[in-house]
């Protein structure tokens, strides 16, 4: 199908406009989060001084997720479930994305051990769905904006236009309505408008996400090298942890599934006794990783290492118990913290060591291993990029045993 310059200007523009309105959607919810999130976790706590306060506000914010369910039913979905769904070309409803927004902000604001890309990637489908409808009349090629709204949402949350577009086309198949030369151009307007947009609105308002950057790798000699594989299959096993987790919290939490405010609450209450012994494992990861970064040496490889493993742990625990969220930013902060823990105690460059652990843990978990890489460039030194290959493609490369669990996505 051949298209005509003017008919290439005008879906070029609607392009730009859909991914500046991502942008600006996406913002807007990052900047409720943070609000939320200061107010409740600094504002309030600091003035109250409560020894069991994570306890009392995790428990809370379980009743308030568990009364949303039951009232509107579980959301946010999965970012991949999502994307999934948009590649399959099945519809999103639109009518109901206040309700997602609301189910996606209480998980994250009360300190659930989640990312905010499930819930808003699911709110800028609907509202790409709705936009598809309003303007079919335009172009006959409509149904694959909210495609491209929603590679746009990856790329301005996670700060990674290279990472939003290989994530839509890793393992993309399907053929589509628009030439792949456009289709390639278009997604990249988007994507960038949408980023733009929301780094012009952040650098005005605030709110946001950050998630550190690391030094450059200092030394790379045979230490560094004869370390890769091991710590590779390091960050492999970590990702078998995070399905076999998964499996073990789904079969425990099954008597509860019925009783969607008691497991909220009781949800919080672990989020809240585990958060007291290990701050770490709260929320997504990516503001703390920072931290830890500063204060690595002084943790001890014990308290790296479990952090690391209990906050795969604590992903699984929220999602099951109705805190739904994203799972890529702890996934990545779990690798940093484990890749930390191996460098307390190996001869080796620190940053290669968590180069490796995290792209390897990241992309046992996402299954795509290019996309792996170009998102941790965004925190990691671009002389990071072989150690990271060489984790991301062990750890996609390696399957994950039917008998610990499935990748699928529940």
């Amino acid at each position: 199908m051949k298209f005509k310059l003017k008919e290439i200007f005008v879906m070029t523009l609607f392009v730009a406009l859909l991914g500046g309105f991502v942008g600006g959607i996406t913002w807007g919810l990052l900047f409720i989060m943070d609000a939320g999130i200061h107010f409740l976790w600094v504002d309030v706590k600091n003035a109250i001084s409560f020894p069991f306060y994570s306890i009392i506000v995790c428990s809370f914010g379980g009743l308030l997720i568990g009364l949303w369910e039951q009232r509107f039913g579980p959301y946010p979905r999965e970012m991949a479930e999502v994307l999934n769904k948009v590649k399959k070309g099945e519809k999103i409803p639109y009518n109901n994305l206040h309700i997602i927004a609301i189910a996606a902000l209480l998980p994250l604001i009360f300190g659930g051990n989640l990312g905010p890309e499930a819930g808003l990637s699911g709110v800028i489908a609907g509202l790409c769905f709705w936009f598809s409808d309003r303007f079919k009349f335009i172009f006959s090629e409509m149904e694959e904006l909210p495609q491209i709204g929603v590679a746009a949402t990856v790329g301005v949350i996670f700060g990674s236009p290279l990472f939003a577009f290989v994530n839509q086309f890793e393992d993309e198949n399907k053929p589509t309505a628009i030439p792949k030369n456009i289709k390639i151009f278009v997604y990249f307007v988007g994507i960038l408008s949408g980023y733009g947009i929301l780094t012009l609105l952040q650098n005005l308002f605030g709110g946001k996400l950050g998630m550190g950057h690391f030094p450059a790798i200092e030394t790379v000699s045979g230490g560094e090298w004869a370390a890769a594989i091991p710590l590779a299959f390091v960050g492999v096993m970590a990702g078998m942890l995070y399905y076999l987790f998964k499996r073990l919290v789904k079969i425990a939490v099954k008597p509860l599934q019925k009783n969607i405010i008691l497991k909220g609450i009781i949800g919080g209450v672990i989020l809240g006794v585990v958060g007291m012994i290990l701050p770490y494992t709260m929320f997504s990861g990516e503001r703390q990783m920072t931290e830890v970064m500063n204060s690595w040496q002084g943790m001890g490889f014990v308290v790296l290492f479990i952090t690391g493993i209990v906050k795969l742990l604590m992903g699984s625990v929220c999602h099951q118990m109705g805190w739904r969220g994203g799972k890529i930013f702890p996934t990545i902060f779990s690798g940093v913290a484990i890749g930390y823990a191996f460098a307390l105690v190996l001869p080796i460059d620190s940053i290669f060591c968590v180069a490796i652990v995290t792209a390897a843990l990241t992309a046992t978990v996402m299954r795509k291993p290019l996309a792996v890489i170009l998102l941790l460039l965004i925190c990691f030194p671009i002389n990071g990029i072989v150690p990271m290959t060489i984790g991301a493609v062990i750890g996609g490369a390696i399957p994950v045993p039917e008998w610990i669990g499935s990748t699928e996505e529940d």
